[in-house]
């Protein structure tokens, strides 16, 4: 069994395993006023349905993203963490800073480990500056155009940017290009089934996050 079949069933048994706790989250999260947030309540079956895939689907293209190399912990985390952004951003429509500054803190650190391990100071360089360049061009979005991507959706994307960073600067474009084009598709499907109006608040997050792990896992 290669190394990168190992990394892949592992992301899909990590998944599987922690979903029930992360779709608990999912109800204490968005709760700014619950400041024991990372003590997950009881979820909806659905919700928990929802979670466990986005994290075994999430965790398997991060094995393969990865391979069995040095990256392999910050993207398995990438991918536990960001899988109940899925359900709250449907729901809620806000992806809450609580889980995005976790992960990006929790990244930057089992990055820093793999940069050192591997000799590649350059790519953790990269990873940084790419956050970096996607957040300010998503703040400048924000500002010219109020009503399109939100301030959570503009965080996701610089954490996103970050780790396809690490990968090369195409792997940036075509990461958060992903994204937008799944949201356009996804958006247009559904106001042609009529199951919105164009004022009706789109969930964002799980294009942006779609798009990025399908770049990472499949262009990798």
């Amino acid at each position: 069994m290669s190394g990168t079949a190992v990394s892949v069933g592992l992301g899909v048994g990590l998944g599987l395993i922690t979903s029930p706790y992360l779709a608990g989250l999912t109800r204490t999260v968005p709760d700014r006023g619950d400041n024991r947030w990372w003590r997950p309540t009881r979820p909806h079956v659905l919700t928990c349905v929802v979670t466990a895939v986005a994290a075994a689907g999430f965790g398997a293209l991060a094995g393969a993203a990865s391979g069995w190399a040095a990256t392999l912990p910050a993207l398995l985390a990438l991918a536990l963490l960001t899988a109940p952004l899925v359900p709250i951003d449907v729901h809620h429509h806000r992806i809450p800073d609580r889980l995005v500054y976790l992960a990006a803190g929790i990244g930057l650190g089992l990055l820093a480990v793999a940069a050192v391990i591997q000799h590649n100071g350059a790519d953790l360089l990269r990873a940084v500056g790419a956050a970096a360049l996607v957040a300010a061009m998503g703040l400048l979005a924000v500002v010219v155009a109020p009503r399109g991507l939100g301030l959570g959706d503009v965080k996701l994307a610089a954490l996103l940017a970050g780790y396809l960073g690490w990968f090369g600067w195409h792997r940036v474009y075509e990461g958060i290009l992903a994204g937008f084009l799944i949201g356009v598709v996804v958006a247009l499907g559904l106001l042609l089934a009529r199951r919105i109006t164009r004022r009706t608040p789109f969930a964002f997050g799980p294009c942006l996050l779609l798009g990025a792990f399908l770049v990472l896992g499949l262009r990798s």
